[in-house]
């Protein structure tokens, strides 16, 4: 972070002796308050936990069972993020070590949501750096990306071998209807209010849901469940938002730099070519070690100028997150796998980059039916 804010500093600065545009200023402070504010109110949704998240009861076993761990952990991940990973993790290692295909289940239901969820970080910056970009559109395309991704990664895991043994997570279809709530109640706030701000639909719709759960369930403990979260939860996530207002100085700064310099990066449109060239600068960029958020940032900076469309810019960064996440060894995720399961990055990076490579290309394919379908 402390790279990234002297960067973006030094831009500005060198920005300020060459008529820097107060816009820019304003963009480094104002840039990313909104996906802060969506990180946290998102985060009390950690504070939900259905029966079939923490039921005792045994684990049911072989290829059918893991695929519907796969679809469990995504759905839930796609409202409840990193937390979806660890309760479902820490439940499959409580006996037994997680198996490479459990975490690659894990992983891959964890990042297939960068694909289309309002809820996730992904979309929050996606929406951020491509403004004018629509949400109804970014799910319509990135809802079937992420189906192709889990029915490719379903086929992948069931042809593993000693399938029959492997454990899976006891998910209940009927306990997925808070996901599934949440992210109707969204897209139709969206269509009936286009003009307010995804992403503070996307707050107001997490701490009504989560105020209205915990009056009803918990009653008058449900405040000081609510304080509790505030005092732990909040305070340890201080490094990640962080991180983006970090990023909001680091894209400034380029911006700044660049046009102080008049440096034209960017292609002189932003078409097909343009795009699928930066899903894959994207995915090289996350397998190098840079931080998707910072990926993001840096790429609305450069293509900016170019861009007439912003949903294309939107579904690039949408796909170059979600590859780059389930490809590099670096990533929040999968460090936290290796970690916690102790399973190596090798092992992972094996199992992934065949994945990669069919949906980059279907990636592609995706692309191109936007553009022609936006040119027609």
């Amino acid at each position: 972070m402390t790279v990234l804010l002297s960067i973006g500093g030094i831009g500005l600065l060198y920005g300020a002796f060459h008529q820097l545009d107060t816009s820019l200023l304003i963009r480094a402070i104002s840039a990313n308050q909104m996906v802060v504010t969506m990180l946290i109110a998102v985060g009390f949704l950690r504070l939900f936990s259905t029966e079939s998240m923490n039921m005792e009861k045994p684990l049911p076993v072989g290829k059918r069972s893991l695929i519907k761990t796969l679809i469990g952990v995504h759905l839930f991940g796609s409202v409840l993020n990193m937390s979806s990973v660890l309760i479902v993790g820490d439940k499959l290692a409580r006996h037994h070590p997680i198996s490479v295909p459990q975490s690659v289940t894990l992983l891959r239901g964890f990042a297939i949501c960068a694909f289309w969820s309002p809820f996730f970080a992904s979309m929050g910056m996606a929406l951020t750096n491509a403004p004018g970009a629509q949400l109804s559109t970014l799910i319509v395309f990135g809802i079937p990306t992420g189906i192709v991704a889990l029915a490719f990664s379903a086929w992948e895991l069931s042809r593993q071998n000693n399938m029959e043994t492997v454990e899976g997570f006891p998910i209940n279809i009927q306990s997925l209807w808070m996901p599934a709530l949440l992210a109707l109640v969204v897209i139709a706030a969206h269509l009936n209010w286009p003009t307010v701000s995804v992403l503070s639909l996307v707050s107001l719709t997490s701490l009504a849901f989560i105020t209205v759960w915990l009056a009803l369930s918990e009653k008058r403990q449900g405040v000081t469940i609510a304080a509790q979260h505030i005092r732990s939860g909040i305070t340890h996530s201080a490094g990640e938002f962080a991180l983006f207002a970090s990023a909001s100085i680091l894209a400034a700064g380029v911006a700044a730099l660049l046009s102080s310099l008049h440096l034209q990066l960017a292609p002189s449109h932003f078409g097909f070519f343009a795009s699928v060239s930066t899903v894959l600068i994207l995915i090289i960029l996350a397998v190098t070690g840079m931080h998707p958020v910072t990926s993001v940032v840096i790429a609305g900076s450069i293509l900016a100028p170019s861009v007439t469309d912003p949903n294309l810019l939107g579904l690039t960064l949408l796909m170059g997150w979600s590859l780059g996440i389930t490809l590099s060894p670096f990533s929040g995720v999968q460090l936290s796998i290796q970690s916690r399961y102790h399973i190596s990055a090798y092992q992972l990076f094996k199992h992934n980059w065949r994945y990669a490579i069919v949906m980059y290309g279907f990636c592609t394919l995706i692309l191109w039916i936007y553009t022609s379908w936006h040119m027609s």
